[in-house]
C-alpha cells in the first residue's frame, strides 16, 4: 500500500462526515452553536467574529478521558445534535492523542453509555436520538450496540459453565440480531471503526452469526490499519482463557508488529502486550521476548511519551528481575510523571524501588 493510497480513504471520510454532519444540524429542531463546555465568550460565536485573545478556538478533544466524559455529557442530556456532531468530530479525525488516536474515544464512550446490565429503557432515550437528528448515521450503530448489549445481559459476566442453555441460546439469538442491524446499516456508517470494531466483537462472540473473525479482521485493519483496539480484541480472544495459548499470542503479537512497523517501528509488542496483561497474566507467565518488549518500550516511549508508559516499563523490569532495564525505566521518569497507581500488581513502585535499591 502506497502512502498516497492509504491517505484516500481517510480523506474521502472526512468529507463524507461533512456532508452527514449538515444533513444531520438540518434535520434537527435546532443546533447549538458551542459545546456546552466551551466558556468562551458569546461574542467569539458572531459571524466573522475574531479568532484571538479570549476568542481563540479551544481543544474539544484533549485527552481520551475528557472526550469520553463529554459524549457521554452530550448523550445524558439528550443534547444529541451537539452529539452528532462531536461523533462526527473524533471519527474523522486524523489527530492521535499522546498514547492512542480519537477514534478509540469513541468506542470507549459507547462501551461507557451502553454496558452489560444496562436497562432495554435506555432505547427510549437511542428513539429519542433518532427523532432529533432523523437522518444520524450514529444512531443505528446504538440501537446495534443496545442489542449486543442486551446479547450478554442474557448471557451474563459469568464463567461458560454457569450459563444455561436457554441462556446460550438467547445469547446467541441476540448476537444474530444484532449483527443484522449492521450489515443492513447505513454505508457511511459502514465507513467507520465504530461498524468494524462492533462486527469484529460479535464475529467473535458466537459462531451462528455469518461474519467470520479472520475476514472481520482482515477487512477492518486494511481499512484503519492503525486503529489499535482491533489488534488488542483480536489478540484477547487467542488468550488461554478462551481455549488459546500464549504461542498463539505471542505469534500474533510479533505479526502484527512487523505489520506496523512502517508506521509504529517496534512500538505495538509492547503495546498489544501491555493490553493483555492489564487484566489476564503477570509477565512471566507470557511467552513474551523480553528483549524484544524492552526495544519496543523504547520505541513506544518515543512515539507516544504517556507518562503510563515509562512507569509500566519500570514495573515489568521490576516483574521480569532485570535490573539494568529498571535503573534504565527509572531515569526515564521525571519525578512529575510518577504514576504508581499505573505498575503492576505485585509490582508495585514501592516493593519495586526496595528490590531495585533505587
Amino acid at each position: 500500500m502506497t502512502k498516497q493510497w492509504a491517505k484516500l480513504p481517510r480523506y474521502f471520510m472526512r468529507a463524507a462526515f461533512v456532508c452527514a454532519m449538515a444533513a444531520s444540524a438540518a434535520s434537527a429542531a435546532q443546533t447549538p452553536e458551542r459545546y456546552p463546555w466551551d466558556n468562551r465568550p458569546l461574542k467569539c460565536f458572531a459571524p466573522g467574529a475574531f479568532t484571538v485573545g479570549s476568542c481563540t478556538p479551544i481543544d474539544n478533544w484533549p485527552d481520551q478521558s475528557q472526550s469520553i466524559q463529554r459524549i457521554v455529557l452530550l448523550y445524558n442530556s439528550g443534547n444529541f445534535a451537539l452529539l452528532e456532531r462531536a461523533l462526527a468530530e473524533l471519527e474523522a479525525s486524523d489527530k492521535r492523542f499522546v498514547w492512542g488516536s480519537p477514534q478509540e474515544a469513541v468506542w470507549y464512550a459507547f462501551g461507557r453509555i451502553m454496558y452489560p446490565g444496562v436497562q432495554p429503557v435506555e432505547l427510549e432515550r437511542v428513539a429519542q436520538w433518532r427523532k432529533a437528528v432523523p437522518n444520524s448515521i450514529f444512531v443505528p450503530f446504538a440501537e446495534a450496540r443496545y442489542a449486543y448489549t442486551f446479547a450478554w445481559n442474557a448471557r451474563g459476566m459469568g464463567y461458560a459453565s454457569s450459563v444455561s442453555d436457554e441462556s446460550w441460546e438467547l445469547f446467541a439469538i441476540r448476537l444474530q440480531q444484532a449483527e443484522q442491524m449492521l450489515l443492513k446499516a447505513p454505508k457511511l456508517l459502514k465507513d467507520t471503526t465504530l461498524w468494524h470494531h462492533l462486527l469484529l466483537g460479535i464475529s467473535l462472540d458466537s459462531n451462528r452469526v455469518q461474519s467470520k473473525p479472520a475476514e472481520v479482521f482482515d477487512h477492518a485493519v486494511k481499512r484503519f490499519p492503525r486503529y489499535f483496539p482491533f489488534y488488542e480484541t483480536m489478540a484477547e480472544r487467542l488468550l488461554p482463557k478462551w481455549g488459546g495459548s500464549w504461542e498463539k499470542v505471542e505469534a500474533f503479537v510479533s505479526g502484527s508488529s512487523r505489520l506496523l512497523e512502517a508506521t509504529e517501528g517496534k512500538s505495538m509488542y509492547a503495546r498489544l502486550y501491555i493490553s493483555l496483561l492489564r487484566c489476564c497474566a503477570t509477565p512471566d507467565q507470557t511467552r513474551m521476548n523480553w528483549t524484544l518488549m524492552k526495544e519496543s518500550f523504547d520505541d513506544l516511549i518515543v512515539r507516544y511519551p504517556d507518562p503510563i508508559y515509562k512507569n509500566l516499563y519500570a514495573s515489568y523490569a521490576c516483574a521480569l528481575k532485570d535490573k539494568p532495564a529498571f535503573s534504565n525505566a527509572m531515569a526515564r521518569i521525571p519525578p512529575g510523571e510518577m504514576r504508581p497507581e499505573s505498575w503492576l500488581d505485585g509490582n508495585s513502585y514501592d516493593s519495586c524501588l526496595r528490590w531495585g535499591g533505587t
